[in-house]
């Protein structure tokens, strides 16, 4: 890339924890970072430790006080404090300089950068949704550029702010999924086994999750990320579930290609997730060449179609426990439903990042 410039990550969660958004940070990092200089401005979290090895592998920057996310004011509060914290940050950047934004409340704390002199290129990363309305759309008036991580968003977005969107999925690191020696399995009894990798918040439906793993007491469920304590109690006595805790992200294709079917669940209550979310795990079972069992709901859509994948009504357990029946029988048969994996050149890190940074040179 000609006239090089300097990006920094903006992130206002736990970096290094299981959660998508950590993890989606942390990819953007290791690409980006090959082509041009990159550091990480993370705000801290209460109750949470960056890992070493994090801070040993990228330029971190720790700004502001921590807070709680899960107290509603004390997180908006601790979000804009967070961005006064960068905006005392800007006289130091060096010149061409991109703050490329996760979350738009931070952003709120730079509305006068220009006024001050700062001639810094402000980027937010569309993950959920944001306000639209016409007061509201008065918030975002001064960010140079919108990257939209589905079409629904892209298309919103694109009536207020027609020059400056652009389309960039999520993406996936293929070449984890390769060469894995599956010699070693670990499922010792070879059941038919399910994985869900992931988060396991309210917007993704982990009461589901939990119904459908008492019903099918014959399946094997493994469990990949941080477990909340009270959904964590609930399934510690049941014979059919490994909880694995939080993976270093390198690890997790592993568990997912030897999984006979990869698990989604969404609720449907939520129109972030059932509308908005990126959800960037579909990348990865695509890449896992598994068969994906995920809720009929737009976010879904938005990737795969029909057939693709094993599809079940959001809301139901029964609809999920017949759609896990439909990948047993045609498993049996022989004429698994797989999603397309020669699509995933193009929603590679590499090639995303790259038409980001030639999306770039335009401000340059």
């Amino acid at each position: 890339m000609n006239n090089k410039c300097n990006i920094y990550l903006i992130y206002e969660g736990r970096l290094g924890s299981s959660r998508a958004d950590s993890t989606f940070v942390l990819e953007n990092a290791e690409v980006f970072s090959k082509y041009v200089p990159t550091s990480i401005i993370v705000s801290r979290r209460s109750g949470w430790t960056i890992p070493w090895k994090i801070k040993n592998q990228y330029d971190v920057i720790e700004v502001s006080s921590a807070f709680n996310p899960k107290k509603t004011f004390e997180s908006v509060y601790g979000q804009l404090k967070f961005g006064l914290g960068i905006r005392k940050l800007l006289s130091s950047l060096p010149v061409n300089s991109v703050l490329m934004f996760h979350d738009w409340w931070p952003l709120q704390a730079l509305r006068l950068h220009r006024r001050l002199g700062q001639d810094i290129f402000l980027c937010l990363e569309v993950h959920n949704q944001i306000p639209l309305s016409l007061p509201k759309r008065l918030l975002f008036r001064h960010i140079d550029k919108f990257i939209a991580t589905n079409s629904i968003k892209f298309q919103e977005l694109l009536k207020f702010f027609p020059n400056k969107v652009i389309l960039e999925p999520n993406a996936v690191r293929s070449n984890r999924y390769e060469n894995h020696d599956l010699g070693l399995g670990m499922y010792t009894d070879r059941k038919f086994s399910i994985a869900y990798t992931g988060s396991f918040g309210e917007e993704k439906n982990p009461v589901l999750l939990l119904d459908i793993i008492r019903l099918k007491r014959g399946i094997e469920f493994t469990l990949v990320g941080n477990v909340p304590l009270d959904l964590f109690d609930s399934l510690k006595e049941l014979p059919n579930v490994k909880m694995l805790g939080s993976l270093p992200r390198e690890d997790i294709p592993r568990i997912q290609i030897l999984s006979s079917a990869l698990l989604v669940t969404l609720n449907p209550q939520s129109i972030v997730s059932s509308k908005y979310t990126s959800t960037m795990k579909i990348f990865e079972y695509i890449a896992a060449k598994r068969p994906i069992i995920a809720p009929r709901v737009d976010s879904i859509l938005d990737i795969l179609d029909l057939s693709e994948f094993y599809d079940y009504d959001a809301s139901s357990s029964s609809s999920l426990s017949k759609a896990i029946d439909e990948v047993i029988e045609d498993s049996e048969k022989g004429s698994i439903r797989l999603p397309r994996s020669e699509r995933l050149k193009q929603y590679s890190w590499e090639e995303r990042n790259l038409r980001i940074l030639e999306n770039l040179k335009t401000f340059f």
